[in-house]
């Protein structure tokens, strides 16, 4: 049997080889960021904002990677995970160092912020970090390589500019049910009733004429037979004072008649 392996080692030796660039745990050569000295230096900053994405794990040649920012005053340091995978962003953890590569504490939003000093005045958790170099650090704790999605943030000041509009749109509403319970109310009105002994009662007579008259007809066959009975009412008024407005009572009596004499 020929070998053909020198040969093909010749035409490809003519025109050279290829090696992969790609990192890997077998070509440390290629891996970046894996290290305070080799990392990634974002530059000297006011604000920054910006979203990091790759690959991280042994596979790929490191479970850590670095990325370097210098703030140029006063500022808010954030770091926040973006949702990739429910099953591998569980193993995707972040940080912050400080210039002397101390880590500091984070808050659940992503803060970076002081320790508090118990005997001071001063909430020192809630002050800007002073300025100087923070690293940022994207951590795994598989050997597979897994994607992950980080936002880093400086924010020395907030610039707002533009226009603003909006509308509110609101609205009630009563139920129909019936309310049950029990109501308290008043009333300060009050009435004077004057002693009976000063109310003046309704005596005497009076008397009055009627008069009425009849027509009988004649060569009228039968009897005629007509009555009259008149009757009146007289109305006396009392008048009580009262706060609120002036009270009437209405008296009846009756007026009989009697005829003086005899006749049909």
């Amino acid at each position: 049997m020929t070998s053909v392996t020198t040969a093909l080692n010749k035409i490809s030796d003519s025109y050279g080889g290829s090696v992969k660039t790609s990192p890997s745990f077998l070509r440390l050569d290629h891996v970046k960021f894996n290290s305070i000295s080799k990392a990634k230096d974002l530059g000297s900053v006011d604000n920054l904002n910006t979203r990091i994405t790759g690959n991280i794990g042994t596979e790929v040649g490191t479970n850590t990677i670095y990325f370097k920012v210098q703030s140029l005053g006063e500022a808010d340091i954030r770091i926040t995970k973006n949702f990739l995978n429910k099953h591998t962003d569980k193993y995707i953890s972040i940080g912050v160092l400080n210039g002397n590569k101390q880590p500091i504490p984070l808050t659940d939003s992503g803060f970076a912020y002081k320790n508090d000093i118990i005997n001071t005045d001063v909430d020192e958790k809630l002050l800007q970090l002073k300025a100087g170099i923070f690293y940022f650090t994207i951590s795994s704790s598989q050997w597979q390589k897994l994607p992950y999605s980080v936002n880093l943030e400086v924010i020395r000041y907030v610039q707002l500019y533009g226009t603003s509009s909006g509308s509110l749109d609101v609205y009630g509403r009563l139920p129909l049910v019936k309310w049950t319970g029990s109501a308290l109310l008043s009333n300060a009105t009050y009435a004077l009733l004057p002693d009976p002994a000063i109310i003046k009662a309704l005596e005497g007579s009076t008397t009055g004429d009627k008069a009425s008259y009849g027509v009988i007809i004649v060569n009228s066959v039968g009897t005629a037979e007509g009555r009259f009975e008149p009757y009146g009412r007289m109305v006396m008024y009392h008048r009580i004072p009262s706060a609120t407005s002036e009270l009437t009572s209405s008296n009846y009596a009756t007026l009989t008649v009697s005829s003086p004499g005899g006749g049909y």
